[in-house]
């Protein structure tokens, strides 16, 4: 979780946090605003990412792919020669998508998560061409497009909500026509409105509503899916807050 310019490393998620669950709909645009941003949150960033990864302080690492994400590729919902993870941090969801595209490309700010990431490559037995990693600013640098996929997943929800329409804008401009922006929409809290609100005074992560990430990317993509994901196929600690959202660019 770390691949643009802004925010400070998130607390853990973990077994403990409580559950909210998302309605079996998805709400109305209209109803179901963006909660707005807090001008004071930059005022207590304490460390870059990569502070964190080089003092170990990672505790949003979850230590393995997405379990939604396993299950997409299992069944074959994605297919394509390249594919982008943004804020990619270890790298567990590129290792998962260069089992299915000839190019699984990874995007992070933090060195450190780096060097971590050819560990696993090495594990994987991936070469850097079926799976390279870029250190970089996912708004400024160069990132090799076009791609047919870009996987996001705990990016949207780190970077400062007012980057939100400026990410929209960017992932168009990377995915090809035809291709796929799949978002694990994660913490979905619109059912609780107070924590929604202190997670969004006191992220990241930021708070989103399916909704919400849908009429950012309207202009450019048609929705495919938008749809809770089940609870065992999220990580620990996570259920009940994640939505999947599929978009393909116009």
């Amino acid at each position: 979780m770390s691949g643009a310019t802004p925010s400070a490393p998130p607390p853990s998620p973990t077994s403990k946090t409580p559950s909210t669950r998302a309605s079996s709909s998805p709400p109305s645009a209209k109803t179901a605003p963006t909660p707005p941003h807090n001008p004071h949150i930059h005022s207590r960033i304490r460390m870059s990412w990569e502070d964190a990864w080089r003092e170990g302080r990672t505790g949003w690492d979850a230590g393995q792919s997405s379990p939604l994400l396993q299950h997409l590729v299992r069944r074959g919902e994605f297919r394509g020669e390249r594919a982008l993870v943004p804020g990619c941090g270890a790298g567990y969801d590129v290792i998962t998508l260069a089992s299915t595209f000839q190019e699984a490309r990874g995007l992070d700010l933090a060195p450190t998560a780096r060097k971590r990431f050819f560990e696993l490559r090495d594990v994987a037995n991936l070469s850097e061409e079926r799976a390279p990693y870029q250190v970089g600013d996912f708004f400024e640098d160069d990132l090799h497009a076009p791609f047919d996929l870009v996987w996001d997943y705990t990016f949207l929800c780190a970077i400062d909500p007012t980057l939100r329409p400026r990410w929209a804008e960017r992932m168009a401009a990377l995915i090809a026509p035809g291709g796929l922006l799949a978002t694990l929409i994660f913490p979905v809290l619109e059912d609780d409105p107070q924590r929604e609100a202190e997670r969004m005074a006191n992220g990241p992560p930021f708070p989103l509503r399916p909704a919400g990430v849908e009429a950012l990317v309207a202009a450019n993509f048609k929705t495919r899916r938008l749809e809770p994901v089940p609870p065992s196929l999220s990580h620990p600690g996570r259920e009940d807050m994640e939505w999947l959202g599929i978009f393909e660019r116009a």
